[in-house]
């Protein structure tokens, strides 16, 4: 079972999460002997002072403020020296030890100001002037170390901008007689420790200061990439966009096998660019047209990595950030982040028997699941979604930690996070008696999805949950828990046909219902229920009406929508999926509009699809953050219903495209963007973050309906309309906050990116695709899905193997090498137990979501006196230049086609070949052109006889 030691490390240092623990918190001396690893101080504030005591002042100075959590805050700007503190009893620092400390300068103060000194190595706590190691933050920035306070000082230099009123981190780390100084996980210095045997303080010159909490714990050794020596104050900025030859790309990297685009935007058409190693080799060149390079082309072996663009035009050279390629880059950056925000975001912090539980508090405000979730959040599905997707990345994955408590259906221990958080989301639903529309839609997803969650979750739950929505599916109210954003006026009654467009909020889609409906009518199927073509029906009805109503020239219908885009157009594609011969006429037709239109807007430098020809981003809204809304959440969310229609549209340019888009708007949320800058304002961070980021947003939103900050892979920002096409130095701009429906879009980007790239085939010993196997003989299933989760190994995983409508059995498959994304396994039909004529399904991913490869078991070689393999299927005297390939049974194309003989005439031979090659294509054992070929050369073959 997988724990993230990040979360864990970190967990006191967050404000929002300190408030949840300071009933568990240990608070005040360590013993005067650290075992390695032990926590020897934790400090959260929440039970006041106690724990401290004044070296200069009064303790009384230092007060206890905050209503969402405890800080202390002290205020020496009317002082003519500094407040000092220590921890009382005193705490005795061992040879290698961690502080970290969170605080927020609230007032700089005037020149010659300290808002913020953090004292180690303190071995005479008389005056803070006396034997103490101490990092200093003047009130005009940079950072200095001095030894002691008002004595020598060992180093000065820049650091990452503090801006006041915001919170920051700081890490003082001591190993090896090293001392290093982190600020917001940027190393700004190295320096030689003190004293051992010393202690810790805090204190503030002449400025307004609070400090949030107070770790610090013994280290188990030197950490691996501590220093040695001692390097001085020696941090560097990173280089922002405004450089005369910027260029901007993902700041982590790039999946191997997919498009890997960049922005140089001050370069011209025909620029040169190479692509370089750690080494400085050069390993890819192109040119740069429209301020745009591609080197999806560019496909490294595993374990290289720091690779940087170079561009070389007439502004000037400039250089990207290093970035990543691997098979599976994206998701092995971003997915323990995305269950993590789940987890770390939830109601009353897991506790759903705390005594604050009930609507619009301060710990749960617009929700019953998460806490600045809302009735258009989508939770439960798009974890649904994400797991079903590439359900082996999350089996293993789960949070010792995380607290799950008071709810009223209990888990077997070894549940994954991701199922966990489903039960969380339907547990709270129930015990609240919702009844909103967007709510009864959510708990219709769990229903349909239980039989792949029944592992996990007990069946009271799901009968629970069944006996409670069939009834209510058609009641017209919605106000239990009504959100203060419904904007727009409906019924919660699902058979209706909506008609409705909501606002810019995002909270009622378009085609809200058709996924919940289809999922109603599998269920009630599966529980033999007459009213399941209701269901389908209502489905019907609410696609048919986006088919014939809908325009998505009108940006309102598409962008407008913000995070709750994807809703629409992946619930377009779920009905083609499931019920491909019940979807409304022109429903494939209407996707490729929204293709189009999707595609046309894109056509920019970032690849980034605007919201109309006259502006980049949505406009202003009802309860939309004044002129220039956030929109971060279209930007994670745009990737799903791209990938979606790419899924469905008959054109190969187009659905290229789209995965362009698709791919840049993921890019967008990292760092390919006019300010350069990641999402998530502590995406740099390790303890946060995103690998390999070095720029996060400007800032995050302090407190909250959500309580966000400090939760791991929260997205806070994103550019502005006044930020395109290229403007960075209009700065942070507009409105920055976090949100849980902004990460739920991330969740169904993932989900559907996933899906993108996930195939299951069968091959023969040659590696090729069979649909047929012999009796007694073996053949394998490979598997591509994004799984190269571990680097360092070879990963493994499991796909599903049926003969005919009999269980399910696991097969393990394991990855074949480490720069790939493919999987291989055996597959023995014999000791499956299948006969001649059986059909065997191998599959992976569960629900709409699932990839599966169907052969047929034949007797041994059925067709024993059947054309060669090893030649190219001929028409006479007309050679197609077509390997005349072996299905998998002994049968070749040529003896499938000779079977349907013999021939009345020409025209009888050249349908044959059309309506076999056209079946083997569809079955993946002919390319298109191949197809196309075959059919060439049969009719060629008439005028040549």
């Amino acid at each position: 079972m997988r724990t993230s030691r990040r979360r864990l490390a970190g967990l006191l240092v967050a404000p929002v999460l300190a408030a949840g623990l300071a009933a568990g918190l240990t608070t005040g001396p360590a013993a005067n002997s650290a075992n390695a690893g032990e926590s020897l101080f934790a400090e959260d504030f929440s039970a006041g002072m106690g724990a401290w005591r004044a070296v200069t002042g009064s303790l009384d100075e230092w007060r206890i403020e905050g209503t969402e959590f405890a800080y202390t805050t002290v205020d020496t700007l009317a002082q003519t020296s500094g407040r000092y503190i220590t921890p009382d009893p005193a705490l005795v620092l061992p040879e290698a030890y961690e502080v970290r400390v969170r605080a927020r300068v609230d007032d700089p103060g005037p020149g010659g100001s300290v808002p913020l000194n953090v004292l180690a190595d303190w071995t005479d706590t008389s005056a803070p002037t006396r034997q103490n190691l101490s990092l200093q933050l003047p009130g005009g920035g940079g950072m200095r170390m001095a030894q002691p306070i008002a004595g020598q000082i060992v180093c000065s230099g820049p650091a990452p901008l503090i801006s006041p009123g915001e919170w920051f981190d700081i890490v003082l780390r001591r190993a090896g007689g090293i001392l290093v100084v982190e600020i917001n996980d940027q190393r700004v210095a190295a320096v030689r420790a003190g004293d051992t045997g010393g202690t810790v303080g805090l204190g503030v010159y002449r400025a307004r200061t609070s400090v949030d909490s107070v770790v610090v714990e013994a280290l188990d050794g030197v950490p691996d990439d501590h220093p040695t020596e001692p390097s001085g104050c020696d941090w560097s900025p990173p280089g922002e966009p405004d450089d005369e030859q910027p260029v901007l790309l993902n700041q982590s990297g790039f999946n191997t096998s997919w498009p890997k685009r960049f922005t140089a935007p001050k370069a011209e058409d025909g620029a040169a660019f190479t692509v370089v190693d750690a080494d400085g080799t050069v390993r890819f060149s192109g040119t740069v047209h429209g301020g745009v390079g591609d080197f999806s082309a560019f496909r490294p072996g595993a374990g290289e990595s720091d690779f940087r663009v170079v561009v070389d035009g007439e502004a000037g050279t400039g250089e990207s950030v290093a970035f990543g390629i691997g098979p599976s880059w994206l998701e092995r950056v971003s997915y323990e982040n995305a269950v993590e925000f789940m987890t770390g975001s939830r109601c009353y912090f897991g506790d759903a028997a705390a005594s604050d539980v009930g609507w619009n508090g301060s710990r749960c405000r617009w929700s019953v699941m998460w806490r600045d979730g809302d009735t258009y959040s989508f939770e439960v599905p798009t974890l649904i979604d994400l797991f079903s997707a590439n359900p082996a990345a999350f089996e293993g994955m789960r949070f010792d930690d995380a607290v799950y408590q008071g709810m009223a259906y209990e888990l077997p221990a070894d549940t994954p996070e991701v199922v966990r958080l489903i039960a969380w989301g339907v547990d709270r639903m129930l015990a609240h008696d919702v009844n909103h529309t967007l709510w009864k839609g959510q708990l219709a997803a769990f229903l349909r999805a239980y039989p792949d969650l029944a592992a996990w979750i007990p069946v009271e739950m799901y009968e629970d949950t069944r006996d409670y929505l069939f009834p209510l599916w058609s009641h017209q109210p919605h106000d239990r828990f009504t959100s203060a954003y419904d904007y727009t006026p409906h019924t919660a009654d699902l058979f209706q046909t909506y008609t409705q467009v909501g606002t810019g909020k995002g909270e009622l889609p378009p085609g809200h219902s058709i996924r919940p409906n289809l999922d109603m009518h599998e269920v009630a199927l599966r529980e033999g229920r007459d009213d399941a073509d209701a269901y389908l029906d209502a489905a019907r009805r609410n696609a048919a009406w986006i088919v014939d109503e809908l325009d998505w020239n009108d940006p309102r219908t598409t962008k407008g929508q913000r995070m709750s885009e994807h809703v629409t157009v992946t619930g377009l594609v779920d009905f083609l999926r499931r019920y491909p011969g019940e979807a409304p006429a022109g429903t494939a037709a209407k996707i490729t509009q929204w293709a189009s239109v999707a595609v046309a807007r894109s056509a920019n430098l970032w690849d980034f699809r605007r919201y109309s020809d006259d502006r980049w981003t949505i406009p202003s809204f009802s309860g939309g953050g004044g002129a220039d809304p956030n929109e971060t959440g279209n930007l994670a969310g745009l990737a799903a219903p791209a990938l979606a229609a790419a899924s469905v549209v008959d054109d190969p340019e187009l659905a290229g495209r789209l995965r362009e888009i698709a791919v840049a708007a993921v890019d967008n949320v990292f760092g390919r963007n006019p300010t350069g800058r990641h999402a998530s304002y502590r995406a740099p961070t390790q303890q946060w973050g995103f690998e390999g980021v070095e720029l996060g947003w400007y800032s995050e939103y302090q407190g909250g309906a959500g309580l966000l900050q400090g939760i791991p892979g929260v997205l806070d920002g994103s550019p502005k309309n006044a930020h395109y096409p290229f403007a960075p130095t209009v700065g942070n701009i507009g409105h920055s906050e976090g949100w849980v429906a902004f990460n739920m879009a991330w969740n169904a980007s993932l989900a559907w990116l996933a899906d993108t790239e996930t195939a299951v085939r069968v091959v023969s010993s040659s590696g090729e695709p069979v649909t047929h196997v012999l009796s007694r003989s073996a053949a394998t299933v490979e598997l591509t899905a994004p799984l190269d989760l571990d680097t360092a190994v070879l990963d493994e995983a499991e796909v599903r193997v049926r003969v005919g409508s009999g269980p399910a059995r696991p097969l393990p498959v394991r990855q074949v090498s480490p720069d790939t994304t493919t999987f291989a396994g055996p597959l023995d039909v014999a000791a499956l137990g299948a006969e001649p004529g059986d059909v065997v399904t191998v599959s992976y991913g569960l629900g709409s979501f699932t990839a599966l490869a169907r052969v047929t078991v034949e007797a041994a070689d059925a067709c024993p006196d059947g054309h060669a393999s090893d030649v190219t299927v001929t028409f006479g005297a007309v050679d197609s230049g077509v390997p005349n390939r072996d299905r998998g049974d002994g049968c070749t194309f040529l003896d499938v086609v000779e079977a349907q003989g013999p021939f009345a005439d020409h025209g009888a031979l050249v349908r044959a070949v059309r309506t076999t090659a056209d079946g083997w294509r569809e079955d993946g054992l002919l390319t298109r052109q191949q197809s196309q070929d075959l059919l060439t050369a049969a009719a060629a073959s008439g005028r040549s006889s």
